[in-house]
């Protein structure tokens, strides 16, 4: 598990899922539905683009739907949603804006949302520009679309009324093996070189 992973894993277990309704949009393999399953929520709800994913994941959750981000709305009741999981989604979302929309329709008051994404101005990235390269996050998967700087997601959520809270996380010292283990943990002032963004919205209606 890497040390992104291990973040997420503590900001779960530190809101108690137990008891409440739980969604993860874009899972992918199902292994955050299968954490957050084996914490008893009341419900368990998971919505992806990609329907090669529904069988990795049904088996965890009580409701499994295929939806189009970039197009469609979630089909989900308005302010079900007490913690909501979206984990290297939005690069891939060129309208987020009404993805995020939707995020927050379903989403209660006081809701969790926990987001994670490339940073494209990563320490490496930056080394890698210098030496002609494209930054990771542009380079690493071509359905990326859309890149985000610490300063764009502040700008992006500030337009919902809400308030960002950034987690520090690692990153790389390789730019040219950006999975390499040669990496050191971040604190505050450097948080802006980590290979990925981890933060959380606590929802206000």
């Amino acid at each position: 598990m890497t040390n992104r992973d291990n973040i997420v894993k503590k900001i779960i277990i530190g809101f108690r899922p137990k008891n409440k309704v739980c969604i993860d949009l874009g899972p992918g393999s199902g292994r955050w539905l299968k954490f957050i399953k084996s914490l008893s929520p009341k419900k368990l709800l998971a919505i992806d683009f990609d329907k090669n994913q529904k069988k990795k994941c049904l088996k965890y959750v009580d409701s499994f739907k295929i939806s189009d981000f970039e197009v469609d709305k979630l089909s989900v009741n308005e302010n079900t949603c007490e913690l909501v999981i979206i984990t290297e989604v939005l690069e891939h979302i060129r309208n987020y804006n009404l993805f995020l929309s939707e995020v927050f329709r379903i989403s209660k008051n006081g809701t969790l949302i926990i987001v994670t994404m490339p940073n494209v101005c990563s320490f490496i990235s930056r080394i890698r520009v210098i030496f002609g390269l494209l930054p990771v996050a542009i380079a690493s998967d071509e359905t990326h679309v859309n890149f985000f700087r610490k300063k764009d997601i502040n700008r992006i959520f500030k337009k919902f009324g809400q308030n960002v809270n950034f987690y520090n996380s690692s990153f790389s010292l390789n730019p040219f093996k950006p999975k390499s283990k040669l990496r050191i943990k971040s604190i505050t002032p450097f948080g802006n070189l980590d290979d990925s963004f981890i933060f959380t919205i606590k929802v206000k209606k």
